[in-house]
């Protein structure tokens, strides 16, 4: 005879079993994104196509499902009962028919949406570039500005494929990848009138510095490190993104703080003059991620091995 717990089990089986395919995905989308309109814009539906799907969930199951509560909507507890045997149809069926459909660049038709630091984008972006247009393929990419107090959402709530960011700690629902160690450097324009081919603490301290913007800033070390040192940065320009510091570090006579591999890439074109940092500044570990629940999607594998290679090189 069953238990209680497997008894309910049982039954919610039955249940999901009864249902349409397409409303276990708006359910599984309304618990991720606490919001019927949101919901409906990552599943490309209109509004009121989600809210006839949640009136007919709540029908069969004889439950509200979700509540407003706070400008969002709540699961109850009937919806966090449902939540793991949904995801475990849904996740089989996808697995199911990934092994089944290979990724095929040529006759493939979807976008690419990536979530990537400004400094990233120079390494990342050309190879995948170059793999769609030889392949004259009608995929495309989108680079997506992280909210840097929350990366990893986007990924978890269908804006976002792939993830390459700085991260010390695990997140729910996302599976991370160490990808790279990433080195901090100096940059100056080659024809700066008192730096050389070295960078000495004090020239650190007493040449102004131009910086990214406050948000993107805070989510890298370099202030604490910087600190650290016992050193001082006299800031005289902020600005929004990788590229107009690069700009404005070739047309004055600031310095900046960027990673090896940008600064590799950006000097010879800028002519920028790579310093080594003087003082510590630990490598920081790049890890790429994507949602752990769209592993075996077979585009997505073909994007993450294009990015491995990229670095590997």
């Amino acid at each position: 005879m069953l238990g209680s717990n497997e008894a309910q089990q049982e039954r919610q089986s039955r249940d999901l079993r009864k249902l349409d395919l397409n409303l276990l995905i708006v359910f599984e989308t309304v618990y991720k994104t606490g919001s019927v309109s949101e919901a409906a814009r990552v599943l490309g539906m209109t509004q009121p196509t989600v809210s006839n799907a949640l009136a007919r969930l709540r029908d069969h199951f004889c439950d509200q499902l979700f509540v407003r509560r706070d400008r969002s909507m709540k699961p109850t507890a009937r919806a966090r009962a449902l939540l793991p045997p949904v995801k475990e149809a849904l996740t089989a069926l996808r697995r199911g028919l990934s092994l089944e459909t290979d990724f095929d660049l040529i006759t493939a038709d979807r976008r690419f949406r990536l979530l990537l630091h400004d400094f990233s984008v120079p390494s990342v972006l050309p190879p995948i570039i170059k793999a769609l247009d030889d392949a004259q393929s009608s995929c495309s990419v989108e680079v997506i500005t992280p909210d840097w107090s929350r990366p990893h959402e986007a990924l978890t709530n269908g804006d976002a494929d792939i993830m390459l960011d700085i991260s010390l700690h695990d997140q729910p629902g996302v599976t991370l990848e160490p990808l790279m160690d990433g080195e901090a450097v100096c940059v100056v324009r080659e024809a700066h009138p008192t730096i050389g081919h070295a960078l000495s603490p004090e020239q650190f301290a007493e040449n102004g510095h131009a910086v990214v913007e406050k948000e993107m800033r805070l989510h890298l070390p370099t202030a604490r490190l910087v600190m650290a040192a016992g050193l001082e940065r006299r800031v005289v320009a902020v600005v929004p993104n990788a590229a107009s510091l690069t700009v404005t570090i070739a047309t004055t006579n600031l310095i900046a703080i960027v990673p090896r591999r940008y600064a590799e890439l950006v000097a010879p074109i800028y002519r920028l003059r790579i310093l080594p940092v003087p003082f510590d500044y630990p490598k920081t570990k790049i890890f790429l991620g994507w949602a752990t629940e769209r592993a075996d999607d077979p585009g997505l594998q073909w994007l993450r091995g294009v990015i491995r290679a990229t670095f590997a090189a």
